[in-house]
């Protein structure tokens, strides 16, 4: 299993053995599947097996038991370079089921609040709303809609319960606009195009998808990734702090990206005062590109 090349599954109707699979990798020298991806085929193999095994099918669970498996990440991740951000300027969203102006909202909210992609993804009208003056998003908990259990989600397990001061640049890019058309609407989520996919339900499964197809035809290699957007803001505002530059404090930045253990609970938005806010949207603010970075015109439609 660990032979098998890392485009193992990913390409339909492809009736090859494993065998053959894993001769075409050593002929081709490709690169194999990961150890995380050999842990998830033996987890899945091995439930089979714990069918069998209840109905003596078989002599024993062949994939549980003192199996090791290479867990460590074969790419470094590291954050988005001010060429590849001006290489995906500006360039056309080739991928039907999401529009141009979904990717190019999804991706302004990442470069600039730093949040993950399944928070931005669930986002709902009622996520958005002012606080103390300043129109901020707010990760919380999902109840789920009705007769649907999987739209229920837990920010404090995934995420960390957190306000985000909206800033200037994403507002100026529409997002405001944006919850106000879904709540008249009466949509459930800010992103109607995306759907929930998958074993785990998750609405960012299609988008993730297409996004790295996207930035792998323009040439940016592996180890930069949709979540590397989150590294861009937090290395941005730690050398804001680290060199002493507009005041920002490392607890402010901590709640503003939801670092675990630095957050206030959000399920009364009272505990929030004046100065909270004020704080964190210095922090908002401090988060800059430079001016090709042009969020409201990010990707063009598909020619």
């Amino acid at each position: 299993m660990e032979q098998l090349p890392e485009t193992y599954g990913k390409q339909r109707n492809d009736n090859r053995t494993i065998q053959e699979f894993v001769e075409y990798a050593n002929l081709k020298k490709l690169p194999r599947v990961s150890g995380k991806a050999v842990k998830n085929h033996f987890t899945r193999l091995s439930a089979f097996f714990k069918h069998f095994l209840l109905r003596d099918m078989v002599d024993r669970n062949v994939f549980t038991g003192g199996w090791q498996f290479d867990n460590k990440p074969k790419t470094k991740r590291v954050r988005w370079s001010d060429t590849e951000l001006k290489t995906i300027t500006g360039q056309p969203w080739q991928f039907g089921t999401i529009s141009h102006k979904t990717a190019s909202m999804i991706v302004a909210i990442a470069s600039y609040t730093g949040m993950r992609l399944e928070e931005i993804c669930r986002l709902r009208p009622q996520d958005i709303k002012e606080i103390k003056g300043a129109y901020c998003i707010i990760v919380q908990d999902h109840e789920p809609i009705k007769n649907q259990p999987w739209t229920a989600w837990s920010a404090k397990t995934e995420a960390g319960s957190r306000v985000i001061p909206i800033c200037s640049a994403l507002r100026t890019a529409g997002i405001l606009d944006l919850a106000t058309r879904a709540r008249n609407q009466g949509r459930h989520y800010l992103f109607h195009d995306l759907q929930f996919t998958g074993q785990d339900k998750k609405r960012s499964a299609h988008f993730q998808r297409d996004f790295s197809k996207f930035k792998t035809r323009l040439g940016i290699g592996k180890s930069v990734v949709f979540h590397s957007f989150r590294h861009n803001v937090s290395t941005k505002l730690r050398n804001i702090h680290e060199h002493g530059e507009g005041g920002l404090r490392e607890s402010w930045i901590d709640s503003f990206l939801g670092h675990e253990g630095n957050n206030k609970s959000v399920g009364n938005t009272v505990y929030f005062d004046d100065v909270d806010i004020e704080n964190l949207t210095k922090v908002a603010e401090s988060v800059t590109y430079p001016v090709f970075w042009n969020i409201e015109k990010l990707f063009k439609p598909k020619t």
